[in-house]
Protein backbone atom coordinates (compact mmCIF):
# COMPACT_ATOMS: atom_id res chain seq x y z
CA UNK A 1 0.00 0.00 0.00
CA UNK A 2 1.43 3.27 -1.26
CA UNK A 3 1.98 6.29 1.68
CA UNK A 4 -0.42 8.87 1.64
CA UNK A 5 0.37 11.86 -0.49
CA UNK A 6 0.53 15.25 1.34
CA UNK A 7 -2.08 17.50 -0.21
CA UNK A 8 -0.24 20.50 -2.44
CA UNK A 9 -2.64 22.95 -0.81
CA UNK A 10 -1.41 21.96 2.62
CA UNK A 11 2.20 21.82 1.55
CA UNK A 12 2.37 25.20 0.47
CA UNK A 13 0.15 26.47 3.48
CA UNK A 14 2.75 25.17 5.56
CA UNK A 15 6.12 26.16 3.06
CA UNK A 16 3.94 29.76 3.36
CA UNK A 17 3.53 29.53 7.27
CA UNK A 18 6.96 28.49 7.89
CA UNK A 19 8.72 31.30 5.84
CA UNK A 20 5.97 33.72 8.08
CA UNK A 21 7.38 32.12 11.08
CA UNK A 22 10.23 32.66 10.27
CA UNK A 23 10.21 36.01 9.07
CA UNK A 24 8.28 36.92 12.27
CA UNK A 25 11.16 35.69 14.49
CA UNK A 26 13.89 37.34 12.61
CA UNK A 27 11.57 40.97 13.18
CA UNK A 28 11.06 39.85 16.17
CA UNK A 29 14.78 39.58 17.01
CA UNK A 30 15.01 42.63 15.28
CA UNK A 31 12.62 44.60 17.15
CA UNK A 32 13.94 43.26 20.34
CA UNK A 33 17.37 44.73 19.44
CA UNK A 34 15.90 48.35 18.14
CA UNK A 35 14.22 48.57 21.41
CA UNK A 36 17.06 47.55 23.96
CA UNK A 37 19.21 49.89 21.81
CA UNK A 38 16.57 53.06 22.07
CA UNK A 39 15.51 52.06 25.87
CA UNK A 40 19.59 52.28 26.44
CA UNK A 41 19.68 56.03 24.42
CA UNK A 42 16.72 57.29 26.12
CA UNK A 43 17.93 56.25 29.73
CA UNK A 44 21.39 57.28 29.08
CA UNK A 45 19.95 60.76 28.31
CA UNK A 46 18.22 60.49 31.68
CA UNK A 47 21.32 60.12 33.15
CA UNK A 48 22.67 62.91 31.76
CA UNK A 49 20.07 65.25 31.73
CA UNK A 50 19.87 64.38 35.68
CA UNK A 51 23.67 64.50 36.61
CA UNK A 52 24.05 67.91 34.71
CA UNK A 53 20.94 69.22 36.55
CA UNK A 54 22.21 68.09 39.97
CA UNK A 55 25.74 69.50 39.59
CA UNK A 56 25.21 72.72 39.66
CA UNK A 57 23.01 72.04 42.77
CA UNK A 58 24.88 70.37 44.15
CA UNK A 59 28.47 73.30 43.71
CA UNK A 60 25.64 76.17 45.13
CA UNK A 61 24.96 74.41 48.28
CA UNK A 62 28.95 73.70 48.42
CA UNK A 63 29.43 77.71 47.77
CA UNK A 64 26.80 78.75 50.24
CA UNK A 65 29.13 77.12 52.79
CA UNK A 66 27.18 74.21 53.47
CA UNK A 67 29.09 71.25 55.89
CA UNK A 68 29.66 68.63 53.28
CA UNK A 69 30.91 65.26 54.83
CA UNK A 70 32.77 62.92 52.51
CA UNK A 71 30.38 60.10 52.05
CA UNK A 72 27.53 61.17 53.00
CA UNK A 73 24.21 62.60 51.62
CA UNK A 74 23.93 65.96 51.37
CA UNK A 75 20.46 65.19 49.59
CA UNK A 76 18.33 62.81 50.09
CA UNK A 77 15.62 61.25 47.93
CA UNK A 78 12.78 58.98 48.35
CA UNK A 79 14.09 55.49 50.58
CA UNK A 80 13.22 53.43 47.39
CA UNK A 81 15.12 55.76 44.76
CA UNK A 82 16.61 53.39 42.32
CA UNK A 83 19.29 56.07 40.80
CA UNK A 84 22.37 56.31 42.71
CA UNK A 85 24.71 59.10 42.24
CA UNK A 86 27.60 61.03 43.83
CA UNK A 87 29.39 64.15 43.77
CA UNK A 88 33.57 63.73 43.54
CA UNK A 89 36.26 66.66 43.61
CA UNK A 90 39.68 66.17 40.88
CA UNK A 91 41.11 64.22 43.43
CA UNK A 92 38.54 61.46 43.43
CA UNK A 93 37.20 62.48 46.94
CA UNK A 94 33.18 61.75 47.44
CA UNK A 95 31.62 64.84 48.70
CA UNK A 96 27.86 64.21 48.40
CA UNK A 97 26.30 60.69 47.73
CA UNK A 98 22.60 59.20 47.69
CA UNK A 99 21.70 56.50 49.67
CA UNK A 100 21.92 53.90 46.55
CA UNK A 101 25.51 55.03 45.80
CA UNK A 102 26.59 52.70 48.35
CA UNK A 103 25.29 49.77 46.90
CA UNK A 104 26.86 50.75 43.24
CA UNK A 105 29.81 50.33 41.71
CA UNK A 106 31.58 53.28 40.88
CA UNK A 107 34.92 53.32 39.04
CA UNK A 108 38.07 54.46 40.90
CA UNK A 109 39.03 56.52 37.47
CA UNK A 110 36.08 58.75 36.29
CA UNK A 111 35.53 59.57 33.16
CA UNK A 112 34.71 63.24 32.91
CA UNK A 113 31.97 64.10 29.87
CA UNK A 114 31.57 60.46 29.36
CA UNK A 115 29.35 56.95 30.08
CA UNK A 116 31.18 53.97 32.29
CA UNK A 117 29.87 50.52 33.31
CA UNK A 118 30.54 48.38 36.15
CA UNK A 119 29.54 45.08 36.65
CA UNK A 120 26.22 46.34 37.69
CA UNK A 121 25.09 50.02 37.06
CA UNK A 122 25.72 52.29 33.86
CA UNK A 123 27.60 55.53 35.04
CA UNK A 124 27.66 59.03 33.64
CA UNK A 125 30.28 61.39 34.92
CA UNK A 126 29.88 65.27 33.99
CA UNK A 127 32.45 67.38 33.21
CA UNK A 128 34.25 69.36 35.97
CA UNK A 129 32.52 72.61 36.84
CA UNK A 130 34.68 75.96 38.07
CA UNK A 131 34.98 74.83 41.38
CA UNK A 132 36.43 71.11 40.35
CA UNK A 133 33.03 69.45 40.97
CA UNK A 134 31.97 66.80 38.91
CA UNK A 135 28.60 64.69 39.19
CA UNK A 136 28.30 60.48 38.68
CA UNK A 137 24.84 59.48 38.12
CA UNK A 138 24.49 55.46 37.82
CA UNK A 139 21.42 53.79 36.87
CA UNK A 140 20.81 49.99 37.49
CA UNK A 141 21.03 47.52 34.54
CA UNK A 142 19.00 44.63 36.02
CA UNK A 143 16.11 47.89 36.04
CA UNK A 144 17.40 48.60 32.61
CA UNK A 145 16.96 44.94 31.68
CA UNK A 146 13.84 44.47 33.78
CA UNK A 147 12.46 47.33 31.38
CA UNK A 148 12.98 45.75 28.42
CA UNK A 149 11.69 42.85 29.08
CA UNK A 150 8.07 44.14 30.24
CA UNK A 151 8.07 46.48 26.89
CA UNK A 152 9.12 43.65 24.38
CA UNK A 153 6.72 41.44 26.21
CA UNK A 154 4.15 43.78 25.86
CA UNK A 155 4.61 44.26 22.32
CA UNK A 156 5.76 40.63 21.94
CA UNK A 157 2.79 38.94 23.36
CA UNK A 158 0.03 40.77 21.04
CA UNK A 159 2.19 39.85 17.73
CA UNK A 160 2.42 35.99 19.29
CA UNK A 161 -1.72 35.93 19.46
CA UNK A 162 -1.86 37.26 15.91
CA UNK A 163 0.18 33.84 14.72
CA UNK A 164 -2.67 31.32 14.69
CA UNK A 165 -4.49 34.01 13.11
CA UNK A 166 -2.10 34.48 10.20
CA UNK A 167 -1.99 30.38 9.97
CA UNK A 168 -5.55 31.03 9.16
CA UNK A 169 -5.12 33.74 6.77
CA UNK A 170 -2.60 32.10 4.52
CA UNK A 171 -4.79 28.53 4.62
CA UNK A 172 -7.66 30.47 3.18
CA UNK A 173 -5.16 32.39 0.81
CA UNK A 174 -3.72 29.36 -0.06
CA UNK A 175 -7.12 27.65 -0.98
CA UNK A 176 -8.81 30.52 -2.47
CA UNK A 177 -5.42 31.21 -5.12
CA UNK A 178 -5.43 27.29 -5.65
CA UNK A 179 -8.97 27.22 -6.65
CA UNK A 180 -8.11 27.15 -10.15
CA UNK A 181 -5.63 24.60 -9.49
CA UNK A 182 -8.78 22.42 -7.96
CA UNK A 183 -11.17 23.26 -10.82
CA UNK A 184 -8.93 22.11 -13.29
CA UNK A 185 -8.51 19.01 -11.76
CA UNK A 186 -12.30 18.22 -11.42
CA UNK A 187 -12.77 19.02 -15.00
CA UNK A 188 -9.77 16.38 -16.02
CA UNK A 189 -11.35 13.99 -13.75
CA UNK A 190 -14.49 14.05 -16.01
CA UNK A 191 -12.51 13.27 -19.40
CA UNK A 192 -12.69 9.62 -20.42
CA UNK A 193 -12.47 7.96 -23.83
CA UNK A 194 -15.91 9.71 -24.74
CA UNK A 195 -15.25 12.56 -23.58
CA UNK A 196 -12.00 14.19 -24.96
CA UNK A 197 -13.19 17.69 -26.06
CA UNK A 198 -10.28 20.10 -25.30
CA UNK A 199 -10.48 21.86 -21.64
CA UNK A 200 -11.12 25.67 -21.61
CA UNK A 201 -8.21 27.93 -21.00
CA UNK A 202 -9.92 31.54 -20.75
CA UNK A 203 -10.34 31.74 -17.18
CA UNK A 204 -6.63 29.68 -16.21
CA UNK A 205 -3.80 31.48 -15.15
CA UNK A 206 -0.28 31.04 -17.20
CA UNK A 207 0.79 28.44 -15.46
CA UNK A 208 -2.24 26.27 -15.21
CA UNK A 209 -3.26 27.64 -18.91
CA UNK A 210 0.05 26.15 -20.26
CA UNK A 211 -0.92 22.86 -18.18
CA UNK A 212 -3.73 22.77 -19.57
CA UNK A 213 -3.21 23.35 -23.42
CA UNK A 214 -0.48 19.97 -22.67
CA UNK A 215 -3.20 17.90 -21.52
CA UNK A 216 -5.59 18.99 -24.45
CA UNK A 217 -2.63 18.28 -26.85
CA UNK A 218 -2.28 14.33 -25.37
CA UNK A 219 -6.06 14.03 -25.93
CA UNK A 220 -6.38 15.11 -28.80
CA UNK A 221 -3.60 12.51 -29.74
CA UNK A 222 -5.54 10.41 -27.68
CA UNK A 223 -8.84 10.60 -29.20
CA UNK A 224 -6.52 9.76 -32.92
CA UNK A 225 -5.75 6.92 -31.63
CA UNK A 226 -8.88 5.55 -30.07
CA UNK A 227 -10.44 6.71 -33.08
CA UNK A 228 -8.21 4.80 -35.36
CA UNK A 229 -8.85 1.98 -33.49
CA UNK A 230 -12.39 1.85 -33.31
CA UNK A 231 -12.58 2.80 -37.06
CA UNK A 232 -10.24 -0.31 -37.60
CA UNK A 233 -12.46 -2.59 -35.56
CA UNK A 234 -15.38 -0.95 -37.34
CA UNK A 235 -14.23 -1.29 -40.83
CA UNK A 236 -12.52 -4.66 -39.96
CA UNK A 237 -15.88 -6.33 -38.79
CA UNK A 238 -18.03 -4.55 -41.87
CA UNK A 239 -15.83 -5.87 -44.67
CA UNK A 240 -15.73 -9.16 -42.56
CA UNK A 241 -19.60 -9.56 -43.04
CA UNK A 242 -20.07 -10.16 -46.95
CA UNK A 243 -17.13 -12.82 -47.62
CA UNK A 244 -18.44 -14.27 -44.71
CA UNK A 245 -22.13 -14.49 -45.62
CA UNK A 246 -20.66 -15.38 -49.21
CA UNK A 247 -19.09 -18.61 -48.21
CA UNK A 248 -21.67 -19.49 -45.63
CA UNK A 249 -24.16 -19.22 -48.53
CA UNK A 250 -21.52 -21.34 -50.85
CA UNK A 251 -21.16 -23.69 -48.13
CA UNK A 252 -25.30 -24.41 -47.75
CA UNK A 253 -25.39 -24.92 -51.27
CA UNK A 254 -22.26 -27.00 -51.11
CA UNK A 255 -24.16 -29.26 -48.29
CA UNK A 256 -27.01 -29.29 -50.17
CA UNK A 257 -25.81 -31.00 -53.65
CA UNK A 258 -23.41 -33.11 -51.99
CA UNK A 259 -24.06 -36.92 -52.44
CA UNK A 260 -21.18 -37.95 -50.56
CA UNK A 261 -21.75 -38.16 -47.10
CA UNK A 262 -17.95 -37.71 -45.76
CA UNK A 263 -18.44 -34.49 -47.88
CA UNK A 264 -22.18 -33.33 -46.89
CA UNK A 265 -20.38 -33.75 -43.15
CA UNK A 266 -17.23 -31.89 -43.79
CA UNK A 267 -19.66 -28.68 -45.15
CA UNK A 268 -21.79 -28.84 -41.91
CA UNK A 269 -18.61 -28.59 -40.30
CA UNK A 270 -17.65 -25.57 -42.04
CA UNK A 271 -20.73 -24.10 -41.80
CA UNK A 272 -20.70 -24.32 -38.38
CA UNK A 273 -17.74 -22.62 -38.19
CA UNK A 274 -18.50 -19.92 -40.77
CA UNK A 275 -21.51 -19.19 -38.70
CA UNK A 276 -19.82 -18.74 -35.49
CA UNK A 277 -17.95 -16.33 -37.16
CA UNK A 278 -20.62 -14.17 -38.48
CA UNK A 279 -21.60 -14.21 -35.17
CA UNK A 280 -18.61 -12.95 -34.29
CA UNK A 281 -18.27 -10.37 -36.61
CA UNK A 282 -21.73 -9.17 -35.33
CA UNK A 283 -20.37 -9.53 -32.04
CA UNK A 284 -17.22 -6.84 -32.90
CA UNK A 285 -19.88 -4.60 -34.68
CA UNK A 286 -21.61 -4.33 -31.32
CA UNK A 287 -18.51 -3.36 -29.53
CA UNK A 288 -17.37 -0.85 -31.83
CA UNK A 289 -20.77 0.87 -31.16
CA UNK A 290 -20.26 0.74 -27.77
CA UNK A 291 -16.77 2.09 -27.50
CA UNK A 292 -17.73 4.68 -29.86
CA UNK A 293 -20.58 5.47 -26.94
CA UNK A 294 -23.98 4.52 -27.77
CA UNK A 295 -26.37 4.70 -25.41
CA UNK A 296 -27.75 7.99 -24.05
CA UNK A 297 -30.95 8.55 -26.18
CA UNK A 298 -32.22 12.56 -26.37
CA UNK A 299 -36.09 11.21 -26.26
CA UNK A 300 -37.49 8.22 -24.66
CA UNK A 301 -38.45 5.50 -26.90
CA UNK A 302 -41.48 2.80 -25.61
CA UNK A 303 -38.96 0.10 -24.08
CA UNK A 304 -42.24 -2.30 -24.98
CA UNK A 305 -42.44 -1.80 -28.39
CA UNK A 306 -38.61 -2.26 -28.87
CA UNK A 307 -38.35 -5.32 -26.83
CA UNK A 308 -41.24 -6.97 -28.79
CA UNK A 309 -39.29 -5.90 -31.85
CA UNK A 310 -36.10 -8.02 -30.49
CA UNK A 311 -37.94 -11.37 -29.20
CA UNK A 312 -39.30 -11.47 -33.52
CA UNK A 313 -36.02 -11.03 -34.83
CA UNK A 314 -34.18 -13.86 -33.04
CA UNK A 315 -34.27 -16.95 -35.38
CA UNK A 316 -33.88 -19.36 -33.06
CA UNK A 317 -35.13 -20.26 -29.84
CA UNK A 318 -37.78 -17.87 -29.92
CA UNK A 319 -40.11 -20.97 -28.94
CA UNK A 320 -38.54 -21.02 -24.95
CA UNK A 321 -39.21 -17.07 -24.62
CA UNK A 322 -41.76 -16.41 -22.19
CA UNK A 323 -42.43 -12.37 -22.99
CA UNK A 324 -44.23 -10.65 -20.23
CA UNK A 325 -44.93 -6.83 -21.33
CA UNK A 326 -46.85 -4.28 -19.80
CA UNK A 327 -49.92 -3.38 -21.35
CA UNK A 328 -49.00 0.46 -21.45
CA UNK A 329 -46.09 2.20 -22.77
CA UNK A 330 -42.84 1.86 -20.94
CA UNK A 331 -41.03 5.09 -21.91
CA UNK A 332 -37.37 4.46 -20.99
CA UNK A 333 -34.21 7.03 -22.45
CA UNK A 334 -32.29 5.15 -24.26
CA UNK A 335 -30.89 4.85 -27.64
CA UNK A 336 -33.02 2.51 -29.78
CA UNK A 337 -30.26 0.57 -31.38
CA UNK A 338 -28.81 0.55 -27.94
CA UNK A 339 -31.71 -0.69 -26.15
CA UNK A 340 -32.04 -3.21 -29.19
CA UNK A 341 -28.39 -4.42 -28.58
CA UNK A 342 -28.38 -4.92 -24.96
CA UNK A 343 -31.87 -6.75 -25.08
CA UNK A 344 -30.89 -9.20 -27.50
CA UNK A 345 -27.21 -9.47 -26.28
CA UNK A 346 -29.20 -10.35 -22.41
CA UNK A 347 -31.49 -12.97 -24.38
CA UNK A 348 -29.21 -14.77 -26.46
CA UNK A 349 -26.62 -15.29 -23.89
CA UNK A 350 -29.76 -17.00 -21.33
CA UNK A 351 -30.89 -19.04 -24.33
CA UNK A 352 -27.09 -20.28 -24.99
CA UNK A 353 -26.16 -20.97 -21.39
CA UNK A 354 -29.48 -22.71 -20.50
CA UNK A 355 -30.84 -26.29 -20.91
CA UNK A 356 -32.25 -26.61 -24.20
CA UNK A 357 -35.82 -28.03 -22.82
CA UNK A 358 -36.08 -25.39 -20.35
CA UNK A 359 -38.12 -22.04 -20.68
CA UNK A 360 -36.45 -18.18 -20.84
CA UNK A 361 -38.24 -15.54 -18.97
CA UNK A 362 -38.01 -12.15 -20.58
CA UNK A 363 -40.04 -9.63 -18.40
CA UNK A 364 -40.51 -5.90 -18.41
CA UNK A 365 -41.29 -4.06 -15.24
CA UNK A 366 -42.27 -0.10 -15.72
CA UNK A 367 -41.79 2.38 -12.84
CA UNK A 368 -38.86 4.77 -11.80
CA UNK A 369 -35.86 2.92 -12.00
CA UNK A 370 -33.99 5.19 -9.46
CA UNK A 371 -37.25 4.53 -6.84
CA UNK A 372 -37.96 1.26 -5.64
CA UNK A 373 -41.53 0.86 -4.36
CA UNK A 374 -43.26 3.49 -6.48
CA UNK A 375 -46.15 2.95 -8.00
CA UNK A 376 -46.01 1.72 -11.82
CA UNK A 377 -46.40 3.51 -14.58
CA UNK A 378 -45.60 6.65 -12.61
CA UNK A 379 -42.94 8.99 -14.90
CA UNK A 380 -40.33 6.84 -17.11
CA UNK A 381 -37.75 4.09 -16.34
CA UNK A 382 -38.03 0.41 -16.34
CA UNK A 383 -36.53 -2.77 -15.20
CA UNK A 384 -35.91 -5.50 -17.87
CA UNK A 385 -35.01 -8.79 -16.49
CA UNK A 386 -34.03 -12.22 -18.21
CA UNK A 387 -34.02 -15.37 -16.38
CA UNK A 388 -32.77 -18.91 -17.49
CA UNK A 389 -32.49 -22.49 -15.95
CA UNK A 390 -28.62 -23.70 -15.40
CA UNK A 391 -25.97 -24.39 -12.77
CA UNK A 392 -25.46 -21.67 -10.23
CA UNK A 393 -22.04 -18.98 -11.36
CA UNK A 394 -19.72 -19.46 -8.36
CA UNK A 395 -19.60 -15.12 -6.83
CA UNK A 396 -15.86 -14.86 -7.93
CA UNK A 397 -17.08 -15.75 -11.79
CA UNK A 398 -20.01 -13.46 -11.67
CA UNK A 399 -18.11 -10.28 -10.69
CA UNK A 400 -15.97 -11.12 -14.13
CA UNK A 401 -18.50 -11.91 -16.30
CA UNK A 402 -19.07 -8.25 -17.66
CA UNK A 403 -15.19 -7.68 -18.59
CA UNK A 404 -14.04 -8.70 -22.69
CA UNK A 405 -13.94 -12.28 -23.15
CA UNK A 406 -14.78 -13.51 -19.99
CA UNK A 407 -16.78 -16.91 -20.36
CA UNK A 408 -19.36 -18.47 -17.18
CA UNK A 409 -17.18 -21.39 -16.24
CA UNK A 410 -17.81 -25.21 -18.18
CA UNK A 411 -18.68 -23.03 -21.11
CA UNK A 412 -17.61 -24.87 -24.71
CA UNK A 413 -16.47 -23.23 -27.45
CA UNK A 414 -19.86 -22.94 -29.52
CA UNK A 415 -21.32 -21.14 -25.87
CA UNK A 416 -20.49 -17.37 -26.97
CA UNK A 417 -17.30 -15.03 -26.91
CA UNK A 418 -17.56 -13.78 -23.83
CA UNK A 419 -18.21 -10.06 -25.37
CA UNK A 420 -22.47 -10.23 -24.90
CA UNK A 421 -22.83 -9.71 -21.29
CA UNK A 422 -19.57 -6.58 -21.31
CA UNK A 423 -21.11 -5.16 -24.31
CA UNK A 424 -24.50 -4.85 -22.61
CA UNK A 425 -22.88 -3.45 -19.32
CA UNK A 426 -20.91 -0.68 -21.01
CA UNK A 427 -23.97 0.61 -22.65
CA UNK A 428 -26.33 0.69 -20.02
CA UNK A 429 -23.60 2.76 -17.64
CA UNK A 430 -23.01 4.94 -20.88
CA UNK A 431 -27.01 5.49 -20.67
CA UNK A 432 -27.27 6.00 -17.35
CA UNK A 433 -28.22 2.61 -15.72
CA UNK A 434 -26.88 -0.45 -14.98
CA UNK A 435 -26.89 -4.12 -15.28
CA UNK A 436 -27.11 -6.40 -12.36
CA UNK A 437 -26.09 -10.19 -12.41
CA UNK A 438 -27.28 -12.55 -9.74
CA UNK A 439 -26.98 -16.22 -9.58
CA UNK A 440 -29.01 -17.80 -8.15
CA UNK A 441 -31.97 -16.34 -9.09
CA UNK A 442 -33.23 -14.55 -6.57
CA UNK A 443 -35.71 -17.11 -4.38
CA UNK A 444 -34.76 -19.91 -6.25
CA UNK A 445 -31.96 -22.61 -5.99
CA UNK A 446 -30.33 -22.51 -9.38
CA UNK A 447 -30.46 -20.02 -12.51
CA UNK A 448 -29.10 -16.91 -13.90
CA UNK A 449 -30.73 -13.41 -13.65
CA UNK A 450 -29.54 -10.56 -15.55
CA UNK A 451 -31.09 -7.45 -14.27
CA UNK A 452 -31.39 -3.73 -16.80
CA UNK A 453 -32.08 -0.99 -14.58
CA UNK A 454 -32.57 1.79 -16.61
CA UNK A 455 -34.19 5.97 -16.23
Amino acid sequence: MSARRPRLSRRLAGLVGAVLGLLWLVSMAATGLALRFEEGELFDQQLVVGAETLLPMLSAQIASGGAVVPGAASLREAPREALAWRMIDRDGRVLAASEMAARAKFPTDPAPGGFQRSATHRIYTTAFDAAGHAVQFADPMAERHEAWRVTFLSFALPMLALVPLGGLLVWGTVGLGLRPLTGLRAEMARRDSHTLAPIGTGRLPEELAAMAEAMNGFMARLGQALEGERAFASNAAHELRTPVAIALAQVQRLRAEATDPAIRARAETIETALQRMSHLVGRLLQLARADAGVGPGEAAVDAGVLLRLVVRGLASGSARLQLTLPEAPVPVHIDADAFAIVAGNLIENALQHSPADTPVEVGLIPGPAAEPGADPGEGTGAVLCVRNAGPVVPPGELVRLTQRFVRAPGAGGAAGFGLGLCISHQIAAQAGGRLDLSSPVPGRTEGFEARLTLA
